[in-house]
Order: structure tokens, then sequence, then C-alpha cells
């Protein structure tokens, strides 16, 4: 019988459409849910004449979902990466570190992976698979999640035969466990867009975070390609937004920023374990420019006010002091051991 505890899951980058790589141990991840399904179109034949159906062909192929896993400091830097579009070579960090920056593209044009899952009695593999967005939140006393939402081109139930067989899963390396990020590891720094670049005197301190991020991919279902969709690609300006938890409500600046139209600018980050003496692991996000959109104070009977915050992410006009480079609305940092970069 298969089981959630039972399954193994890796993803790799590839570089045709619609041709499956083969994952390696490196590709390994350990993830906490996929709900990735194929549907096929059925179309059965109506022509007049006939009392009842009696024949019907498949038609168009749609597959995707999304696989959801605790954010780690060593792991999911490709699928983030995907999503992003752009990761150069790492930064050494000392002896064992590395310092991975990942920029955002306009679009995200060539880059998908291979993705496949053994469970139990076959290999669910998506021979490509294209990350489309994520979100990543956290909140107290938690660890922090990622969601990654995937656009893919079909399912393969392989047994013995394909990329990657029963044999090929169950021979990859499990990857390394802990080192997951944990939302009590984060600091979280934010001032006015205008102002100075963030120190430790702009702390603030929510309860629960969450950041969206939409990229907007479509896929045509083109002749030639058996009912699947040719490689998405963009169809609207990505989406980012941010949403900030306060669990109290003790201050007025955000309802006035939001009536003021002030923009703000923010980093987390989170800081791990010690890779060697003075390098730590670590996972920065940095937004230079947010629009609030929501700000609350609602009575909940006799219950605390809590203080929810949302927010757009965009990208500045203009360079913003303390995030130099920074032309997009986000921005992503990562310090682990991994000395690639994180795409081919």
């Amino acid at each position: 019988m298969s089981s959630g505890k039972e399954i193994k899951a890796a993803f790799a980058q590839a570089a045709t459409w619609g041709q499956a790589v083969a994952c390696t141990s490196s590709d390994a991840l350990y993830i906490t849910n996929e709900s990735v399904s194929q549907s096929i179109e059925h179309l059965p034949d109506d022509s007049a004449g006939q009392s009842f159906f009696t024949a019907s062909d498949q038609g168009l192929i749609t597959c995707g979902g999304d696989v959801g896993a605790y954010l780690r400091y060593e792991s999911l830097g490709l699928l983030l990466a995907l999503a992003m579009g752009s990761a150069g070579a790492p930064t050494p960090q000392g002896t064992s570190g590395y310092l991975h920056r990942l920029d955002m593209t306009g679009g995200i044009d060539g880059l998908f992976g291979t993705l496949a899952i053994a469970k139990g009695f076959s290999v669910h593999e998506f021979a490509s698979a294209k990350v489309d967005g994520f979100t990543i939140e956290g909140a107290a006393g938690q660890p922090v999640s990622a969601r990654f939402d995937l656009i893919c081109d079909g399912r393969g139930l392989n047994t013995t035969a394909g990329a990657n067989t029963n044999a090929t899963m169950a021979a990859l390396a499990a990857p390394a466990t802990g080192n997951r990020v944990l939302f009590r590891q984060a600091g979280f720094l934010m001032n006015d867009a205008s102002g100075a670049a963030l120190s430790s005197g702009d702390a603030i301190h929510p309860s629960r975070f969450s950041l969206s991020l939409k990229r907007g991919l479509k896929g045509d279902h083109l002749a030639g390609g058996g009912d699947k969709i040719s490689e998405p690609a963009t169809a609207a300006f990505p989406q980012l937004s941010l949403s900030l938890e306060f669990p109290t409500y003790t201050s007025d600046t955000y309802l006035s920023d939001l009536g003021g139209h002030t923009q703000k600018k923010l980093s987390i980050a989170f800081t791990g374990g010690e890779i060697e003496s003075g390098v730590n692991y670590g996972f920065k996000l940095l937004m230079p420019h947010l629009v609030i959109t929501n700000a609350e104070a609602a009575v909940d009977r006799a219950g605390k006010i809590a203080h929810p915050v949302s927010l757009d992410v965009l990208a500045p006009a203009a360079e913003v002091a303390g995030m130099s480079g920074l032309a997009a609305p986000l921005a992503l940092e990562l310090t682990n051991t991994h000395s690639g970069a994180l795409l081919a």
C-alpha cells in the first residue's frame, strides 16, 4: 500500500520542452504535499442520426497543480530560481559557504524542469513542469513553508520504462533532514521607500506573513504537440502581494500610510545555523517598493484588536537606498553550501 511517508520526490532542470531528464540524488527533495494532476478532454461523436453516443475521442490535455514543502536553507533553490528567472554564479562566503542572488526577470522563457514522484506502485513523471509562481508563508512558532504552482505538459506513469523509473528513484539518496527555515529566525525591517537604508531601528514585529508571486503564464495547444500544451509563456504582468499580521493594534502607522499613499521598502532576513565560523545559513527577501492596499483594526467582541496589513509588491521607479542593483519587485538571497549556480 502506498502512503505519503513512503514517497520519494525529485526535481531536475530540463532543456527541451516535452523531454524528461533523469533525476539524481542531488535533485531529491522533501515535500509535504502534492496535487499535480492531469485531465483529458473527451469528445463524444454527436453526429445526427444516432440514438446514443457510441464513440468518443480524446481531446486537449491539461496538467498542473502545486507542490508544497518546508522551506530549507539547502533545498528548493532550483524551484525558486525557475520562478524568479535569474540566478548567477554564487559568491563564496568563507571557505564552505556560498551566497546565491536570485533576481526577477520579466519573463522565464526556457526555464522549466522534470518533476518525478515515486508513489510506491509507479513513478508519476511530469516531463516538463514550469513554475508559474510560489507562496512563501510563516507564522510565529512554526517553520516557514513554500508552495509552488506548476504548469506541466502531461503526466507519465513509469514503472520500468521512462527517464525516471521505480528502480532509479529507489536508488536516489535521501536528502538531508533538518535545516528548516523557522519563523523565529527572521528579522523584519521596514521603512519608507524614500528613506535611508534599512537598519535595526526599522525593525517591525509581525506574527505572520505571506508572500505570493503569480507569473501569469499560459500554454497553447498547437499542431504536432499531441494535444499537450507548448511551453507556457508570459501572458500577464507578474503579480506579487504581501500580507503582514500584527496580533495587536498598537500604532496608526499603516493606517496613516494607507491614507497618505506612503511607499515602503522591506527586508525579511532569516539566519540559520553556522556553516563555519562567521558564516551562517541565510535566506533573505528584498522588496524595494511596497504599496499598502489595506490595513484593518476591526473589533471582534472582547478579543484583542488584530492589525492585518495587505501590500502590493512593485518594482521601484529608481534604485532605493540600501538595495543597490535591485530594479525588480523582489530579490532573494540564499546562503548555503551549494557551490554551483542554481540555473544551468
